[in-house]
């Protein structure tokens, strides 16, 4: 599951009943104890559900057998891009042909990969520093840079601003309404605010609140209100020199200061985010360790946010990129439909990770060794009963994605660059994470998370429930379905890129554990017999998606509105607007009979002409309404609301 995509900011961002395939008369082969196989005599088998059968040759040997080869220090992390990944794609590629799947990329060099070149921007750490008051501060010594967008790329003079902890909650906020951050450079300390006895301010009775993490769970706590704030770099600062040692460990995944872009397109804009020493980062603003620490205690005392009285210092930072080229791939395994073959069933999941950091393999078992495996399981099942003559009515796309750590890159590409058309795709189910049980279900693995399933049609989540119903039921969980969830996590998977498109979607998880993107998320830590009773769940799912009489339905109001504007109209919005209240520039280009909108830096989107001077983009909840007699734009999206004018 991907970590980055939830620390920048994302502006862009009873019909259902369970049909089973209705098969003819046939004879049934079974295979004995010692795997000879005899005929059963031809019976009508009208009420057969054949997905029975082909579920159960889902099985906790098959998915371990490729689990330790896929997983294993062998495949060094499977970073996209590097060695690793390159074998986990052979490895895919000849399962999909061994399983008798057709390779559907055209003009490949392999039908089985669709190949795409990707542009790596490295950090220079040597030509990487900041200068403070005549002293020089080295990266990777001093501080650690993530998430660098190339805005320090030359020597740049920067005043920092402090801004306490950097948390916005109900309990505690180091912010007012009247401040504004866009453009500044703004520094924070890393952990969260005690109370006079040492208790958290903001956790359950005292208890460490999500906010006193020193790992990388302390960049995700603050995203709500660091994003929204529109500042040019972030500065965080450990508490102690014990805790800064530590940096390299429990920030390793988003430690390589690279990003990764496709060729020829902008980088992507992002926040430049900094892990600073304590003697750095007292050095920023005017102060010493003991000053920081005095502030702390401070707090503590008043059980409130307060000003401080730092002076920051003037500095002059400099983050050299290196830019180099390289091609990456998604691996594709087709099957072929029936009487619908033209509409198309995408089961997915990411086969990449997070490669070797510091000599040691993170192997990703669970992220996503779980979700590939379980992909090549239904691969194997379904295609089984097509060779046994009970093949899918629709066509199944097994789409295995690349770059989905680096910002779900390879659903990206595949949705932009689809095999099959987007609009006979009919719903995506993808898999990332089914192979643990997390701390909210500890001795009960017979859950999944399902998210997303009613976004975009009501149809789809009640399938999934009559599904769930009709096979030894498992407790489906909600929890990461709701649009207010902290964690994001309906954004965070390779499923987002097809719901971009309008495309129904469903993401099974089992959910986060102490392992996730640490080195340790190994084999053994996976429990397989949770994993297949969810791997049967969501292949009964796909079965009745795949079979039924009519794909589903979207909810109504993501229809097309069928209204058209005027040419004038369209001639009169095109162009570029600014808003004084966040840095994104958006330019709006006319295409065909409605606008297309591009936020600085990022890919275009069309937008939906609801009525006169009104669009909309539903999967980002972004509307938009012109000014009939001004140059001008209102945006909102998610409760919050901006102005654009016109340049």
């Amino acid at each position: 599951m991907n970590k980055l995509s939830s620390l920048t900011a994302v502006l862009l961002l009873a019909a259902g009943a369970v049909a089973a395939q209705t098969p003819t008369p046939s004879k049934v082969k079974i295979k004995t104890k010692k795997g000879r196989q005899i005929e059963a005599a031809a019976v009508p088998d009208v009420a057969t559900d054949w997905s029975v059968p082909y579920a159960a040759t889902i099985t906790a040997e098959g998915l371990k057998k490729d689990l330790d080869i896929l997983a294993s220090d062998e495949y060094e992390g499977r970073e996209t891009g590097k060695k690793g990944q390159k074998m986990a794609a052979d490895y895919l590629a000849k399962a999909f042909t061994e399983y008798g799947l057709t390779g559907p990329v055209p003009s490949s060099d392999n039908a089985y990969l669709q190949h795409f070149d990707m542009n790596r921007s490295l950090l220079d750490a040597g030509a990487s520093t900041v200068k403070v008051g005549g002293k020089t501060y080295q990266a990777n010594k001093d501080f650690y840079p993530i998430l660098v967008d190339g805005t320090f790329a030359a020597p740049t003079a920067v005043k920092p601003v402090f801004i306490g902890y950097g948390i916005k909650d109900d309990k505690y906020s180091d912010f007012t309404s009247a401040a504004d951050y866009k453009g500044k450079d703004v520094v924070l300390l890393l952990g969260e605010p005690l109370d006079a006895k040492g208790k958290s301010l903001l956790g359950a009775d005292g208890k460490p609140s999500r906010y006193a993490s020193l790992e990388i769970g302390a960049l995700t706590a603050r995203t709500a209100s660091i994003v929204p704030m529109g500042a040019r770099s972030v500065t965080m600062i450990l508490p102690t020199a014990e805790a800064f040692a530590k940096v390299p460990t429990g920030f390793a995944p988003v430690l390589s200061g690279e990003q990764l872009t496709f060729v020829g397109k902008k980088k992507r804009p992002g926040l430049n985010f900094v892990l600073a020493s304590p003697e750095y980062g007292a050095k920023l603003l005017g102060t010493t360790p003991a000053g920081l620490e005095q502030y702390r205690k401070a707090v503590a005392k008043a059980g409130k946010a307060i000003p401080s009285t730092f002076k920051p210092a003037a500095a002059t930072v400099q983050l050299v990129m290196k830019d180099e080229v390289f091609t990456t791939e998604n691996v594709l395994g087709y099957l072929e439909g029936t009487d619908k073959k033209d509409e198309v069933l995408v089961v997915s999941a990411h086969y990449d990770h997070l490669g070797v950091k510091n000599g040691v393999a993170f192997n990703g078992a669970d992220d996503d060794g779980s979700g590939t495996v379980s992909v090549l399981a239904m691969a194997r099942a379904f295609s089984q009963a097509k060779k046994d003559g009970h093949g899918p009515r629709r066509s199944i796309l097994f789409l295995a994605n690349t770059g989905e750590e680096e910002g779900l890159l390879g659903s990206q590409y595949y949705t932009e660059n689809p095999i099959f058309p987007i609009a006979n795709t009919v719903t995506n189910l993808n898999i990332d994470m089914v192979g643990r049980v997390d701390s909210l279900h500890m001795g009960k693995g017979d859950y999944v998370y399902v998210v997303g399933d009613d976004r975009l049609s009501q149809e789809l989540h009640t399938l999934s429930e009559a599904t769930n119903q009709q096979y030894n039921p498992i407790a489906l969980d909600y929890k990461y379905n709701d649009p207010k969830d902290p964690e994001r996590i309906y954004y965070r998977s390779d499923h987002y890129n097809f719901a971009r498109r309008n495309v129904p979607i469903i993401f099974y998880t089992s959910g986060q554990h102490p392992e996730y993107h640490k080195e340790t998320d190994d084999v053994e830590k996976i429990d397989f017999p949770a994993m297949v009773r969810r791997d049967q769940l969501i292949f009964h799912t796909a079965w009745a998606l795949a079979n039924r009489d009519t794909r589903v339905a979207l909810k109504p109001e993501l229809q097309a509105t069928g209204y058209t504007p005027a040419a004038a109209d369209l001639d009169r919005y095109v162009g570029n607007y600014s808003s004084p209240q966040n840095r994104l520039k958006i330019a709006l280009t006319k295409e065909g009979t409605t606008l297309k909108s591009q936020g600085s830096g990022q890919d275009a989107f069309p937008l939906e002409a609801v009525s006169k001077d009104v669009f909309r983009h539903v999967q980002y909840d972004i509307s938009m309404e012109f000014d009939p007699a001004k140059p001008v734009f209102t945006m909102k999206q998610r409760g919050t609301t901006f102005t654009f004018t016109k340049e």
